[in-house]
């Protein structure tokens, strides 16, 4: 076999072990960079193709602007205090450079191949996600502890491209080939719901709509328009669901105390803090609470004080009286011989709902957010809620943004700004708390500036716009993929977020077989045959 097909089956085999290896190991996710990179190098050599290999990766316009935004954090370590901060990242993002500067330096993959890559990192995600469903330990209400190998939140993008990708490969194959794509969404969707990702759904329905609007764009021109139209209804549904479920778990308490029992059956005296809005199944969690009668009488039917700690590490009397209030039960000795043998034991593992369990995850998580956000309109308290601590972390974020716009506070500064910050703002987060912006585009304004965010974007949108890529629907999907993720975290300051974006941009945007257009061909520079 000659060195080019060596070379270039080596070229595709370390792609496909990137893909392959991304959910699973960053160590061998490195090493098949590695292999990448020194395949590149040293096929340029044998071929004699080196100097045309460098001049496509670092002349050619779409790559240097990607290249670009590794660019923009090396030019931040110029305002940079912590360097050590500011160098880690730059390591981080040096898949951008290697994915970028190899696939931009290479001629584009055949389309075997490349569905090849696109496929095997697919299976290869269904597989992790079943691993962890098989073998992990966590507990029922642990949806972190499923994902064993990575970022959780990283797992629930890569199950969302999973499904993109066998989307994408629609109805092509043998029927057993499509039963099993088939099968494989089914097995995400359900493992997303396992992990109670309600952004992972929000991002699936999102590439549900842009998937239907694109699918209709050769129908007849009253079909498109009956369509889309009926399309950009669909937010607005699914805006309404959300309020009428919030509210439907806010419901006011009664404002007239007349109406409300002032004693219990005992004559002690009952609490009912009206103003406050946590509620459990609907039920007001600080109403009906008679704090004698429910510690004299909890001991009679456990052997752990209320001021201990439950099996998950909360304090026993709040999970008690979030289990109580959701069974619609009076804090008071009624109540608590109301509950069953298996109620106590439920409560004393830390079971915060009798209806732990009998939902789905998702549904659950819903409900958990709208919990920490009603404790933190009454308590002000975000510690360990990741959605109440996000606003925290927005909310001190944007403060910081403001007053370094023009230029940011440098690529390693960011926790320093924020550390700063918590000190200067005087917040209730536990120090341990003290952590960035969890929105990708607010730390790119913190850490560069106005105009460095909008010199990112560019650097995003720019190559991929001039080589076509908008128009392929796997791009598209990959992008509204990532877009979304940006809003809630950091994605690309862990190794897996940035490969996650490095690999899958250059992949669809550089490597795709995609035809090119006159203008295209033209400027197109000579490389190495197609791989």
């Amino acid at each position: 076999m000659s060195d080019q097909h060596w070379t270039q089956r080596v070229h595709v085999a370390a792609l496909a072990l990137c893909a392959v290896f991304l959910p699973w190991s960053t160590a061998f996710l490195s090493m098949a960079q590695l292999l990448l990179v020194v395949n590149w190098i040293a096929g340029g050599v044998l071929l004699g193709t080196a100097r045309e290999r460098w001049r496509a990766a670092f002349t050619r316009p779409p790559v240097l602007v990607f290249l670009a935004f590794l660019g923009l954090h090396v030019v931040g370590l110029l305002w940079t205090t912590d360097l050590k901060w500011g160098g880690d990242l730059v390591r981080i993002l040096l898949p951008v450079l290697s994915f970028g500067a190899v696939l931009g330096g290479s001629d584009r993959l055949a389309r075997p191949a490349f569905r090849t890559i696109l496929l095997l990192g697919a299976w290869s995600v269904v597989a992790c996600a079943l691993f962890g469903a098989l073998f992990s330990q966590a507990r029922a209400d642990d949806y972190r502890g499923l994902s064993l190998f990575i970022s959780h939140i990283r797992l629930v993008l890569l199950l969302c491209l999973a499904i993109a990708v066998f989307v994408w490969k629609g109805w092509q194959g043998p029927w057993w080939e499509r039963l099993a794509r088939g099968l494989a969404i089914l097995w995400c969707l359900y493992f997303i719901n396992r992990l109670g990702s309600v952004q992972g759904f929000a991002i699936v329905g999102v590439l549900g709509l842009v998937l239907v609007w694109r699918t209709v764009g050769g129908a007849r021109r009253w079909v498109l328009w009956s369509v889309r139209a009926a399309l950009l209804v669909v937010p607005i549904v699914a805006a309404s669901w959300v309020v009428r479920e919030v509210r439907s778990r806010t419901i006011p308490p009664p404002q007239d105390m007349r109406f409300m029992p002032r004693f219990t059956v005992n004559g002690e005296p009952y609490i009912h803090e009206v103003n406050k809005v946590q509620q459990q199944n609907g039920h007001h969690l600080w109403t009906y609470l008679a704090w004698g009668e429910l510690r004299n009488n909890w001991l009679k039917r456990s052997k752990r004080s209320m001021d201990s700690q439950d099996d998950r590490g909360h304090v026993l009397w709040a999970t008690v009286v979030r289990y109580m209030s959701g069974k619609g039960l009076t804090k008071d000795s009624v109540g608590v011989w109301a509950l069953t043998d298996e109620d106590i034991r439920r409560i004393e593992q830390g079971v915060p709902d009798h209806l732990e369990g009998k939902r789905s995850m998702l549904q659950e998580r819903f409900d958990e957010v709208v919990f920490e956000w009603q404790h933190y309109l009454d308590e002000g308290a975000t510690n360990g809620h990741s959605m109440t601590m996000r606003l925290e972390y927005w909310r001190t974020g944007w403060t910081i943004a403001k007053a370094n716009w023009p230029i940011g506070v440098g690529t390693g500064d960011t926790q320093v700004a924020f550390n700063e910050a918590y000190e200067h703002m005087g917040t209730d987060l536990a120090r341990e708390w003290w952590h960035r912006a969890h929105n990708e585009y607010l730390t790119l304004w913190i850490s560069f500036g106005l105009f460095g965010l909008a010199f990112a974007l560019f650097t995003w949108w720019w190559p991929a716009y001039a080589l076509g890529a908008w128009r392929d629907p796997l791009f598209v999907a990959w992008a509204v993929i990532f877009g979304i993720s940006c809003l809630t975290d950091d994605t690309v300051e862990t190794q897996a977020g940035a490969t996650f974006f490095a690999l899958y941009y250059a992949l669809l945007v550089f490597a795709a077989p995609r035809p090119l257009s006159g203008e295209e061909a033209r400027r197109s520079p000579p490389g190495p045959a197609p791989v």
